[in-house]
Order: C-alpha cells, then structure tokens, then sequence
C-alpha cells in the first residue's frame, strides 16, 4: 500500500465527480422540461429543433394569416349577398316596366329607382374594405395595360398566364346613327298647324306633336324621347356639320357637330351605346311634318331604320404567323366594344375596345356613318401577376394565395346605362340584367371556392403545426419517467461514491496507527 499517493481516493473522486456532474446534468433536465439545454448537448439535434421552432412559429402566424384571409372573402361575399338581392330586384322592376300598361309617370319612376340601385352598387364597390383595402372596385384584380388609351380590361381568368396579348381591330364598333334624309324646312314657319300636327314614334315611344307647336318645342320632344329610348338627338348644320377626325373631335356625336337648332338643320338620332343590338326605328302618320322635319322616309312604310355595328377583331399574329398570346383555339366573340376570347381550357379574356381605335373613317354623302376606309390597330394587353392581394399561408418564402376578385360595379356588371323608359329599352333591360346576374354568380363562386381553400389551408396548416410540435417534442423535450430513474440511479452512485472517498482518505491514517 502506498501512502504518499492516496491511489484509492483519487478514483473514488474520480467517480465521484462523474456521478456529480451526470446527476447535475440530470437536474437541469429535470427542471428544464428539456434534454436539449444548449448546443453542447447534440448540436446536429439543436440545430436541427431550432430549425423546426422556426417553422412552427412561421405556422402559427399562417395560421393567423389564413383567418385574415377568411375576414377578407367574408366582408367580400356579405357585400356580394346585397348587390345580388339588388340585382334580383332590377330584373323585377325591368320585367314591371317592360309590361305596357305602365304610363310614361310609372316607368319614370321605375327608372329613378333602377338609378338609386345603380348608385348603391357602385358604393358598395367602392367603399367595401378590409383594413383601408378596397375588396370589390377592382383593386385586387392582375394589373393590365395597355397600349391604347382608353382600353379596359374587364376581366381575365386566373389560368392565363402573364405576358402580352394582342388584338387586332380592323374596324370599330358602331353606334346605331340615323341622318335626315332632309333638312329641317320650317322656315318662314312659326308654328305647326292643325293639318301638319301629328305622331312621330321612336322605338316604340310616342311623341305627339300638336298644333300651335314651335320648331324648338318639337326638337324639345325628340331630344326627351331620344332620352328615354337610351340615345340622344341633335341637330347638325345641313350636311356641312360632319368631320371625319372623331379622334379629335370625340365619339359621343360620332363625328358630327352638333349646333344651334335652326331651319336648314339636318336632324341626327343616335343611341348611347355600341354595338349590332343597338337599333333605331322612326316612323311619322303625317308627310306633310315628315317632310317639315326632314324625315320625309319615315312617313313611308317601315319608316326610317338604323343598326349599330360590333367592332370587328382578329387575334394579332407575330412574324411567323403565331398567335400573340392566345392560343390556336382561341375564339372571339364581339358585343359592341367588348371583346371576348375564350379557350377550350377554360382560359377567357374580355376588354372593353374604345370607339375609333382602327381609325374608321365615315361617308357623310351616304347620310349615314359607315366604314369607308381607315386601317388596323393592333391593341396589346400586357397582363401582369401585379394587384392581387397575397395572403401567406406557409413558414418559408412564396408560400402565399393570391385573392384575384374582380370588380362588381355596375359598368363591370353592365347595368350602368340601363334603361326602361320605353317598352322597347326595358326588354333590353331584362337581358342586361340577366347577364349582370350571372357575372355576380361566378363572383360570388369564385369567393366562395378562395374562402373553401382557405378553410383547407388552415386544417392542413393545424395538422403540420401539431406533427412538427410532436417531433420537436420527442427531440428536445425531457422523459420524467427515463430521467427520474437516471436522477435516482445516480443519487445513489454519488452517495456511494462519497462514502467510498470517505473511506478510502482513512486507510492511510489506519496505516500510521499501525507504525505507532
């Protein structure tokens, strides 16, 4: 036995300060909760855990995310529910005002209340917001431009994918323009007399002009019922009061000039809108005021007839000969200025094309506004992912659902010039408000299918979080049941080993005692 090195001690302290520092390791895991108490303890396990604390937060916050998404489509489809109970009552005011034994006072006031919905849509577009962001004007919509002024993207599908789209306009669309075939030859004349009184009838709508009548109570009365029928009336001087420039001199008088109403005026009838279901029917019972006016052909049978014109399209085509943008089955439709192409896969692209884009010239000998000449104007739609509102639904970067809602107000519903002021436009009414109908439908689908997703999104999103959570768990989290029998097995070693080093610093004492 060697005394100057205590041999038995050492290892005993050995022994003991490893059953001390396990049994330290072993409380801090205990009063943790965790085995992962810093890098030392399995950094590849730390770095690993940290990476998946990460990605739980970032799912949770997704989580919130997705329920501000849900808000969003709430707000937007509660909004949606009213402008489609308005436009149920439209159709049942437009279909009232269609039956003809309405006065001119009833159908009047049917109009006043179409306008206040018409109004009350275009609030309800306007002002509907989650956190300042306007949902339904069509703010949220893919940003388009374009290279004609003036040109309007309606819509397009989600499934069209960026980039350019070109159309060619070989010849814009039309309104439907009715010239005199006469001047105005009430001169010399004051007023209409017994024999010269009579009906004139515009669309349908009556316009008494009776005796003791001056020229501009007459043209009074067209212009009213010009009005009322959704078009306008003027009167332009002689053949003289006509440009071929509407580039500069606008769209709304199809080129011509309107002027003060004088004898040797030539009487214009146009309608509001564009496009082949646009019409102008004018008929007199009396020639003697037909020929006063200049409407001589509207005494005869079938009176005086205009149709306006869609404008006429192709799919522009670069040098090779393909399709800019669209597909080879692609299709085009036209109704009046709004262009529509549609492709097989679902795939659609509607734009409202503003008048004179081709350049279209007109013949003013023919007493009509018809193309004579002008070109083609390539329109290019550049679409963008721009403008739809990304809602981030993931832990990691691009992981976002975009919303794409596109506008409810009533010139993207086409109610905003609705008319039923005669018999003839509420008909017309009906269809519009048919079409206005089906578009707030697919609206409203298209809502409800994103809030669909987004209750998925967040089920998925609830399922990951608690599948990660778990890993994490079983990772860095703490065994009671394992570590408590580690705490007590090594309690019970360092008491040992203490006991041990208490005995083994005596022996070399019980030594000396022995030399004594």
């Amino acid at each position: 036995m060697r005394i100057n090195v205590n041999i038995s001690a050492i290892v005993s302290n050995n022994a003991l300060q490893r059953s001390e520092n396990r049994l330290s390791e072993s409380i801090k895991r205990l009063s943790s909760g965790y085995k992962l108490n810093s890098s030392a303890d399995d950094p590849a396990g730390c770095a690993i855990s940290e990476k998946m604390r990460l990605q739980i937060k970032g799912l949770d916050q997704s989580d919130n995310n997705a329920a501000d998404g849900i808000s969003i489509l709430n707000i937007a489809d509660g909004a949606m529910t009213e402008v489609q109970n308005m436009l149920v009552r439209m159709k049942e005011l437009a279909v009232q005002a269609a039956n003809d034994v309405n006065s001119d006072g009833e159908r009047e006031a049917i109009q006043k209340e179409l306008n206040s919905i018409n109004k009350e849509i275009d609030r309800i577009a306007n002002d509907t917001e989650f956190n300042t962001q306007p949902l339904l004007n069509g703010n949220l919509m893919r940003r388009v431009y374009s290279n004609i002024q003036g040109a309007t993207q309606i819509t397009c599908t989600d499934n069209l994918v960026a980039g350019i789209y070109g159309i060619t306009v070989t010849e814009d669309a039309r309104q439907a323009v009715m010239l005199s075939n006469n001047r105005i030859t009430m001169l010399g004349i004051d007023k209409i007399t017994k024999e010269q009184a009579g009906k004139i009838t515009l669309n349908g709508y009556g316009i008494d002009i009776s005796e003791g009548d001056t020229l501009d109570d007459i043209m009074d009365k067209i212009v009213s019922a010009a009005n009322k029928s959704g078009g306008k009336a003027f009167v332009v001087d002689g053949f003289t009061g006509f440009t071929n420039d509407t580039a500069a001199n606008g769209t709304e008088y199809a080129g011509y000039l309107p002027q003060t109403v004088v004898s040797g005026n030539s009487l214009v009838l146009m309608s509001n809108e564009y496009g082949s279901d646009q019409s102008l029917t004018l008929t007199c019972d009396n020639k003697l005021l037909a020929n006063l006016l200049g409407i001589g052909d509207a005494a005869k049978e079938g009176g005086m007839v205009s149709q306006g014109k869609d404008a006429v399209v192709d799919i522009t085509k670069d040098a090779n000969g393909k399709r800019v943008g669209f597909e080879d089955s692609a299709v085009i439709s036209a109704k009046g200025t709004v262009i529509t192409i549609k492709d097989v896969n679902n795939k659609e692209f509607v734009v409202d094309i503003p008048g004179n884009t081709a350049g279209t010239q007109f013949d003013d000998s023919a007493k009509v506004a018809v193309k004579t000449g002008g070109g083609t104007k390539d329109v290019e739609q550049e679409v963008t992912d721009v403008g739809t509102m990304s809602i981030h639904i993931g832990a990691n970067q691009d992981q976002v659902i975009k919303i794409d809602i596109p506008p409810i107000t009533t010139y993207a519903l086409g109610t905003d010039n609705i008319n039923v002021m005669t018999g003839y436009t509420s008909q017309r009414a009906i269809a519009t408000v048919d079409v206005a109908i089906t578009r707030a439908n697919d609206i409203r689908s298209k809502i409800g299918a994103f809030e669909n997703r987004f209750e998925h999104t967040r089920n998925n999103l609830a399922t990951s979080t608690e599948n990660l959570t778990k890993s994490l768990s079983t990772m860095t989290d703490t065994d009671m049941a394992e570590e408590m029998t580690e705490y007590t097995a090594v309690t019970v070693m360092t008491q040992a080993a203490t006991s041990i080093l208490s005995q083994a610093n005596e022996r070399p004492s019980t030594v000396l005692q022995l030399l004594q």
